[in-house]
This record gives C-alpha cells, structure tokens and sequence, in this order.
C-alpha cells in the first residue's frame, strides 16, 4: 500500500505530465511519434494504476465513516474514477493509432483536452479533499 506522501508525489508526477500533454496534443505531426506515444503510454500506466490504487484500498476505509457527508464525498469520488477510467482509456488509446486529417485531429484535441482537464480536477480534488479526509480519519 502507497502512502498518502507516494500518493501525492504520484498526482504530481500526473500533474506534470498533464501539462506537457496538453502541448503536445497540439501539434498534429506529433501524433504517432514514437517518443511521444511513449509518453503517453506512461502516462496512461500511471494514471490507471493510481486510480486502481484509490479504487481498491485508500479511499475504502472513509466509505465506513460514521459522517454522512464524508461517505458521500468518498462516494462520488469513487464513482467519477470509473467515468474517468472508460473516458480516459478510450482517447488515450487513440493517440498513436489513427491517421486523422486536420478536422478528426481538431476534435480529436478537443477530447484530448477535456480529457486531461478531468485529470487534473481530479487530482486536485484528491489533494484538496481526500488526502485530508484521509489524514483525518488517520488521526482520530
């Protein structure tokens, strides 16, 4: 299991490659290169396996909370992830296998964008108010 330091040295490390992203998503000639589809081929690794992380062990425990309003945060929390998981694997896997003209690349960086902006909400909703839900439940 991560600790609540590993898990937010992993939101920034996804935070970071957030930024590069969106970027790189762009530029049209970029699509399909090697070092950036190898880019985001670890960004999609990282980003999955620290929602599955969430999914599976850090957030479960607050789900037994005896505050309503933290279940139901923790609740919406853990739900938004599997919306996010479909969303985000869909467009992710799209980046290096399609040859799009500029109209499919448009709307293709158009998702690409909402896309890593959910990311970066999600992130910074975890670090504003899960971590903290964490820390305080860890201390009572």
């Amino acid at each position: 299991m991560y600790t609540l330091e590993e898990l937010e040295q992993q939101n920034r490390d996804i935070a970071n490659l957030c930024q590069v992203l969106l970027v790189l998503v762009r530029e049209p000639e970029l699509r399909g290169n090697p070092y950036v589809c190898d880019l985001v081929s670890r960004f999609y690794d990282k980003v999955w396996m620290h929602l599955m992380f969430e999914d599976k062990s850090l957030y479960t425990d607050l789900l037994n909370s005896p505050e309503p309003s933290v279940v139901e945060r923790v609740t919406a929390f853990h739900d938004s992830a599997r919306a996010l998981k479909k969303r985000f694997g869909s467009h992710i896997k799209q980046w290096c296998h399609v040859d799009a003209d500029e109209e499919e690349h448009a709307a293709f960086k158009q998702e690409m964008t909402e896309v890593i902006g959910a990311i970066m909400e999600r992130v910074s909703a975890e670090n504003e108010t899960m971590i903290p839900l964490v820390r305080a439940q860890q201390h009572h």
